[in-house]
């Protein structure tokens, strides 16, 4: 069982599915902090950040919610004209939270990249980091878990040599962005 975890982004670049096309089970990790500046409320694309702004705070990705959820979808999708169609079709994925909207968002576009793959959710725990990544493999059955690039410079090796479950480090082949993608399937 080969499985991949990753935090819900906003609209993902192509690398994010390509790298859950990889695995049987895809989890998206709800319950860990919102990363400030990060991708969860936004993405960038040809020089441009468009942005779903959230209310202040780093609450768990789970519990944000955005300020004016409509609002700054329309603003998006005045900004992308090229992408009407594709972006029409995620309007039922806005809400006010942002995991709902962003999984919604996910799950919509994975089934059409890869519609194979499982997706899961985590769940609350005390546990972080190494340790948490690899408590959600063995729930799952894992035998093998794929890994973000950046994950070579946070992740106890030998912990995941204790589990029994080996580590393959996914490198980006595709540097565009989903809605790219789409456009020229």
């Amino acid at each position: 069982m080969i499985i991949t975890i990753h935090q819900p982004n906003f609209l993902p670049w192509y690398p994010f599915f390509e790298k859950m096309s990889k695995a049987d089970v895809f989890v998206l990790l709800t319950n860990c902090q919102y990363e400030k500046n990060g991708y969860q409320n936004r993405f960038f694309r040809d020089g441009q950040w468009y942005t779903m702004s959230t209310f202040k705070g780093l609450n768990p990705i789970v519990d944000k919610k955005y300020v004016n959820c409509e609002r700054s979808w329309v603003k998006i999708k005045k900004g992308l004209p090229k992408f009407k169609k594709y972006l029409n079709e995620l309007d039922q994925y806005i809400s006010p939270s942002l995991s709902k909207t962003n999984c919604g968002i996910i799950k919509h576009l994975a089934n059409i990249i890869n519609p194979n793959v499982e997706i899961v959710y985590d769940w609350q725990t005390g546990l972080k980091g190494t340790e948490r990544l690899i408590d959600i493999c063995k729930h799952y059955g894992a035998s093998t878990y794929i890994a973000g690039p950046s994950g070579k410079k946070y992740m106890d090796m030998s912990l995941w040599n204790d589990a029994n479950i080996k580590v393959d480090f996914h490198e980006n082949k595709q540097k565009i962005h989903t809605l790219d993608y789409l456009e020229a399937l």
